[in-house]
């Protein structure tokens, strides 16, 4: 065969293969963008509770025991008061349920220091509760809710919403069907957690679309005794 021949059967392969590579690649890239889509779907949709270690503190997931310590890149924890209390209640379209809540001891690493300047004056060293919750909407319609908008300790001491620094994005709007999973974490600065006994939880009001209140906040009651 002659050369241009050659020539010319080498480019028509090579452009067979060419297409046939960006054919394998484009059918891989759109199977791991639809496993991917699949997953998140199962994630959002899952009844499971599993919570995660938050940036912004050390990885308590598993610290049960009273004044045991957890030590990571974060800081120290220690455990002062635990509850497990898995207890669901319902407003309106939302179920809200509160897996755990726990009262930590916390020494922030030295990096972390200036995240908490907005937080609290003690940002050496201060304690905060953790709480551990599920909400999910069972109806047909977004609505916009926080799954806590208060805590109160039987010391007084008061805090909101807007003092969540676990920063999981579990407030303002869920979607119809929609399950979020995950934590919040409250600074306390004028209670002592050695002696809390109990604490009172609050969710927002149930707010549909047109910001009319469809439920009354839900409450809860934990005792550490």
């Amino acid at each position: 065969m002659p050369f241009k021949g050659w020539m010319i059967l080498g480019l028509t392969a090579a452009l067979i293969m060419g297409c046939s590579t960006d054919n394998t690649e484009k059918n891989k890239e759109e199977k791991t963008q639809q496993q991917e889509s699949e997953q998140k779907e199962t994630d959002k949709n899952s009844d499971k509770m599993t919570f995660t270690d938050s940036s912004q503190a050390p990885d308590d997931t598993k610290l049960t025991e009273i004044n045991k310590s957890v030590e990571d890149a974060d800081g120290i924890v220690t455990l002062k008061k635990y509850k497990k209390l898995d207890e669901e209640q319902k407003a309106d379209l939302i179920s809200l349920t509160l897996s755990e809540v726990k009262v930590l001891q916390y020494k922030p690493s030295v990096d972390l220091i200036d995240f908490f300047h907005s937080y609290t004056h003690e940002q050496k060293e201060f304690p905060y509760v953790r709480v551990n919750v599920r909400i999910k909407n069972n109806g047909n319609k977004p609505v916009h809710f926080a799954p806590v908008s208060e805590i109160k300790t039987d010391q007084g001491e008061k805090v909101t919403w807007k003092e969540d620094f676990y920063l999981e994005k579990l407030n303002g709007e869920i979607k119809p069907g929609e399950i979020k999973v995950g934590s919040l974490g409250f600074i306390l600065e004028d209670t002592d957690p050695e002696s809390i006994k109990t604490i009172t939880i609050k969710s927002s009001e149930v707010i549909n679309n047109e910001k009319k209140k469809i439920s009354d906040p839900l409450s809860y009651e934990v005792n550490f005794e």
